[in-house]
C-alpha cells in the first residue's frame, strides 16, 4: 500500500531518537541550543528583560554623557547581557573596578568566555540579581533594561547610592528622577539616553 503519512505530532523522545540517528554530535548541539534558548526565555520572563545588546550609537551616546573630569572608582553595569558595555567600561577606566551583574546564566557564561580573549583585569562578572546586590560603593551605574524593572531599580538606587554618583540609563527612564543630561539616538529608533546625578 505504500508508506503512510503520520499525522501525529512528534514526541520529544522520537525527535531525540531521530537526532541520534544522525549522530551524537548533532544531538548534543541541538540539546545545548535548546537548553540555551529555554534558559534565555525563562530568565526573560522572570526578570522582564531580554539580553539585548546595545546599539553602537547608543553606547557612544552613553559614554558622551560621562563628564571628561569624572574619575569613578567603582562602576556597575546592571543586567550586563553579553558584556558589550561592561568590557568597554573596563577598557576606558582601567583604574576603576567594574562590576558586571547578570542573572541569566547563558549571557553570564558568554561574558566569562569573552574575557578569555579580551583580558580585563579590573572587570568582575557576577551572576546575581542586581536588586539584591549592594551598590553602595558605586560612583557610576549603567543599565539598559525595560519599563517594568525601572520602578524597583529607582527605589534600589535611591537607597544605595551616595550623593554625587552618576546613573546612565538607555532607552528607559527612571520614572521619579529628573535627568540632568539627555541625548537622542536617531540610529537606534530615536532612543533616549538619560543621565542622572544623585543629589546631596
Amino acid at each position: 500500500m505504500g508508506d503512510q503519512i503520520s499525522t501525529q505530532a512528534p514526541t520529544l523522545s522520537n525527535l531525540l531518537r531521530e537526532l541520534l540517528d544522525h549522530g551524537a554530535l548533532e544531538a548534543l548541539l541541538f540539546s545545548v541550543l535548546l537548553l540555551g534558548g529555554l534558559s534565555i526565555l525563562y530568565y526573560t520572563v522572570r526578570t522582564g528583560v531580554p539580553p539585548m545588546p546595545s546599539h553602537p550609537s547608543a553606547r557612544r551616546a552613553a559614554f558622551r554623557l560621562i563628564p571628561d573630569s569624572f574619575a569613578p572608582a567603582a562602576i556597575y553595569e546592571l543586567g550586563c547581557g553579553w558584556g558589550g558595555i561592561a568590557f568597554e567600561l573596563a577598557a576606558r577606566y582601567p583604574q576603576a573596578r567594574v562590576v558586571a551583574i547578570e542573572l541569566s546564566p547563558l549571557p553570564w557564561l558568554v561574558c566569562h568566555i569573552r574575557r578569555l580573549f579580551q583580558r580585563r583585569p579590573n572587570l568582575e562578572i557576577r551572576r546575581a540579581d542586581f536588586l539584591k546586590s549592594d551598590l553602595s560603593d558605586a560612583d557610576l551605574v549603567f543599565c539598559y533594561l525595560m519599563v517594568a524593572p525601572m520602578r524597583g531599580l529607582e527605589r534600589k538606587l535611591s537607597g544605595d547610592l551616595q550623593p554625587g554618583a552618576l546613573v546612565i540609563t538607555s532607552t528607559f527612564a527612571l520614572p521619579g528622577w529628573t535627568a540632568d543630561g539627555m541625548e537622542a539616538v536617531p540610529e537606534s529608533m530615536n532612543a533616549q539616553i538619560y543621565r542622572y546625578r544623585v543629589p546631596g
